[in-house]
């Protein structure tokens, strides 16, 4: 799979956010560390005059090894919201680190970025990274695969 634009939140250079979620560190953080300097997709606040294009949220996603930490959940249509869902039953009692790189992986995900080889540094992996090993930060081909997609 690639990135594509069609399998994003983004509307008009802009992801318009909602807030039902109970890991708000997590959401401010992988909120600012996407707007980087020269990331050209605005995440702002949805206000009373603008559709919302994400929420996030929380849910009970399972607790089997192959249930995940979070997901992005794409609702294609026009004016429909896509959601970032944290699964409240394996992020119960985590570390920062991983409610952010949970944050930032599935923020990734509504910008267009798919799933990467663990083999190169990425924050798009398809498995999450041992315990001590979050990555919570842009790294550098995730911002080259994001200036792909939207410039």
């Amino acid at each position: 799979m690639t990135e594509t634009r069609s399998f994003s939140a983004v509307d008009d250079g802009e992801i318009r956010w909602t807030d039902k979620t109970g890991y708000d560190d997590a959401r401010k953080h992988a909120i600012s560390a996407w707007q980087y300097n020269g990331s050209k997709i605005r995440i702002v606040a949805d206000s009373a005059i603008t559709s919302n294009d994400l929420e996030f949220k929380d849910a009970d996603l399972g607790t089997r090894a192959s249930d995940p930490l979070g997901r992005y959940e794409r609702h294609g249509s026009i004016g429909a919201t896509d959601y970032i869902i944290f699964n409240r039953q394996k992020l119960r009692g985590a570390t920062k680190e991983l409610l952010r790189y949970v944050a930032l992986h599935e923020l990734g995900h509504a910008l267009g970025l798919c799933h990467k080889s663990d083999s190169i540094v990425s924050l798009m992996w398809k498995n999450a990274p041992s315990p001590g090993y979050e990555i919570t930060w842009i790294p550098e081909v995730d911002k080259a695969n994001y200036k792909k997609l939207w410039g």
